[in-house]
């Protein structure tokens, strides 16, 4: 916004007295300027802040989550604005990537309106699988019928507990009806 007389017509910025107070605006103006790109990066949905996450939980009417790293927010604020877009089961692969880390594979049963999701879990990057599951139903027209199977698996690290030997390896299958 500095320099704002050299955006104007020559015979504006040089007449008296509105060259004056077009010089004392200048640092206003900046000042301005710099809240407003502020803001802007705050609110953003990529580059925002924990008030800012906390706007848009309650914009888009997800939990406000301040128990959870702002990355983690950040991460399920964008996931709920794509939620929003037209649904494909392309899509639903893609928005299934962006909550866990693995091999996500993808069946469309087109005369049963049906798409079946199969998941190999290497890392949540999401709270937990209820996360997922509320997710992939918000994006889901009522037509579609969307079968999610995830499988994790985890070798123990440390002392044993409860029966869990170090080293043993735990594998957690979970399948789930969406609908």
């Amino acid at each position: 916004m500095a320099e704002l007389k050299k955006t104007l017509p020559p015979s504006v910025a040089n007449a008296q007295g509105i060259g004056t107070v077009l010089d004392s605006c200048d640092s206003e103006l900046d000042r301005l300027e710099t809240e407003a790109r502020a803001a802007c990066l705050r609110l953003a949905a990529g580059t925002t802040d924990e008030a800012g996450c906390t706007l848009w939980e309650r914009e888009l009417g997800l939990a406000v989550r301040e128990d959870l790293p702002v990355e983690v927010r950040k991460n399920l604020i964008r996931i709920a604005l794509e939620g929003r877009e037209t649904c494909t089961p392309q899509r639903l692969k893609n928005l299934l990537g962006r909550m866990l880390e693995g091999e996500i594979a993808l069946t469309e049963q087109f005369a049963r309106y049906r798409v079946e999701l199969s998941a190999q879990v290497e890392r949540f990057l999401v709270a937990s699988l209820r996360q997922v599951e509320s997710v992939l139903r918000q994006a889901t027209p009522a037509h579609l019928e969307v079968h999610l199977s995830a499988a994790a698996s985890r070798v123990t690290e440390g002392v044993s507990r409860r029966g869990m030997t170090a080293g043993m390896k735990l594998e957690i299958t979970t399948e789930e009806e969406i609908t």
